[in-house]
């Protein structure tokens, strides 16, 4: 089971590691990213970058799971 508070660190991440810190699928969480792909860009092999990680989270929100005080 995954702690509320969990540290986030802004760094490039891949759909799998994102997908889980939203807490949803790969397959909803690309469904979620596709009306921003144009914004995102284009991954780098299977990471996206720090810039695109940041597109995401203002795009999608801030999972509740996070603690923007550890992230900034």
């Amino acid at each position: 089971m995954k702690s509320e508070n969990q540290k986030f660190q802004l760094r490039p991440y891949t759909i799998a590691e994102l997908s889980d810190i939203y807490g949803v699928s790969k397959k909803t969480f690309r469904k979620w990213l596709d009306p921003f792909q144009n914004e995102i860009g284009i991954r780098n092999g299977f990471f996206y970058s720090v810039k695109q990680v940041q597109v995401i989270i203002d795009k999608l929100g801030v999972p509740t799971m996070l603690d923007l005080d550890e992230a900034a």
